[in-house]
Order: structure tokens, then C-alpha cells, then sequence
């Protein structure tokens, strides 16, 4: 009954979206599915795998990340926060699969003027440098809008200086690595450190993690741009 119950909330989960897909295929687009077998086959391994993605996001990763978060706050040390914050940023990025995607696309798109390589690298260490800063802010109980609108105008002057191709490529970066990796443990290294360091609002304290590691990549792709140039390729 409990996997029955696992399988009927993953297939909740995606019900709606592949609902939609078939009105528009079946109704609207009026377009038969011709591999109807393999679509049907690849739905069950969706809905499977978003089952045992989410459990063990509840049961392993989420738990460890507070964990973690917990154990350095009560050591007391910002530089160690820190460190564990640039860490974590940065190795979550580099196994966050939609942002590797990405780079392919980019080093094929522009004929490797843009390496893929480079790319990751680049907004892997944005979202460690937007993590660390970010922790620290935790831990030194400084709220969030100090930080956020020098961050935000300092995105919006780097758009005039860096070539046109760099800017949505900068902000498409920033959503592709706050994907299923980063996001739940930037989330529990947050609200870890706010609820062991007994902050009063954990709604102030304990969030905004996750918009410090996409602010991170903007600003590092758009400097990477304004050192490069415009990329080659079309």
C-alpha cells in the first residue's frame, strides 16, 4: 500500500502536464501518436523515477544537508560556513544535469568559441561565490534586501557592458543550476543554519538561498562575456 500510495503521488505529479500534452496532440493538433508504446513506457519510467527522485530527496538528502547545516552552526565559525558554502555550491553545480545540457549547446552553437568545459566552470563558481555570501549572511543575521539590491543593479549595469548574446545566456544559466540538486540543499543549508543559530524569523533567515546561487551565474556569465566578446558561431 505504501508504494501504491508512492506511485498514485508521482503520477499526481505529473498528471496535469502530460494531460495537456495530449489535449494538444490528440484534440488540437489533431496529430495521432504513431510511437504511442514508447511514449507509454517512457510515462511509467517518469512517473517510477519521480517517485524515487522525491523519496529520496525526504529521506537522504534533505536530512544530510540539515545535518551538516546544524553541525556548523553550533561550531561557531563563519570562515568554516562559508567554506562549506563555496563547497557545496560548487560541487552541487557540477552535478546538476540540466545545466550540462546547456553547455553542450552552447559550445556546439557558437563551434566551441564557448567551450562547455568553461561554461560550467564559470557558473559553478557563481553559485558557490552566492552561496557562501549568502550563508554568511545567516550566520551574521543580516536580512536579505542589503544584499539583494546592490546584487540586482549590479546584474542590470554588467547587460550594458557585455555582448547582447551573453545576457539571456547569463540568466538561462541561473535557472538550469537551481535544479533538483542545488535547490534542496541550498534549501535545508538555509533553513539548517537559520533554526540552529535560533534566528527569530525563519522566513527572513532561513530563505533565499536559492536566489543568491541564481544571482551568482548572471553576474559571472556577463563578466565572462565582457571578457570574452561576442562568442563566434551562429
Amino acid at each position: 500500500m505504501t508504494l501504491l500510495g508512492f506511485l498514485g503521488e508521482g503520477l499526481r505529479s505529473v498528471a496535469p502536464v502530460i494531460g495537456i500534452l495530449l489535449v494538444f496532440q490528440l484534440l488540437v493538433l489533431r496529430a495521432p501518436l504513431e510511437n504511442w508504446r514508447e511514449i507509454a513506457a517512457g510515462l511509467v519510467l517518469t512517473v517510477i523515477g519521480l517517485v524515487v527522485f522525491l523519496k529520496g530527496l525526504e529521506i537522504g538528502l534533505i536530512p544530510l544537508g540539515e545535518a551538516a547545516s546544524g553541525a556548523l552552526a553550533r561550531r561557531g565559525s563563519l570562515f568554516l560556513v562559508v567554506l562549506f558554502g563555496l563547497a557545496m555550491g560548487y560541487g552541487a553545480t557540477l552535478a546538476e544535469p540540466a545545466l550540462r545540457i546547456l553547455a553542450e549547446r552552447v559550445e556546439s552553437l557558437t563551434g566551441g568559441a564557448l567551450g562547455a568545459g568553461l561554461f560550467v566552470q564559470t557558473v559553478a563558481v557563481g553559485v558557490a561565490l552566492g552561496l557562501g555570501v549568502g550563508a554568511a549572511r545567516i550566520v551574521l543575521g543580516i536580512e536579505i534586501t542589503p544584499f539583494f539590491i546592490p546584487a540586482l543593479a549590479l546584474a542590470l549595469v554588467l547587460t550594458f557592458f557585455a555582448p547582447e548574446r551573453y545576457t539571456g545566456l547569463a540568466f538561462d544559466a541561473a535557472l538550469a543550476t537551481t535544479g533538483p540538486v542545488t535547490v534542496p540543499l541550498t534549501i535545508a543549508l538555509g533553513s539548517g543554519l537559520a533554526l540552529a543559530l535560533g534566528r527569530g524569523d525563519i522566513l527572513v533567515y532561513g530563505f533565499g538561498l536559492v536566489a543568491f546561487t541564481a544571482l551568482g551565474p548572471i553576474l559571472c556569465v556577463l563578466v565572462l562575456g565582457i571578457i570574452l566578446g561576442e562568442p563566434a558561431g551562429g
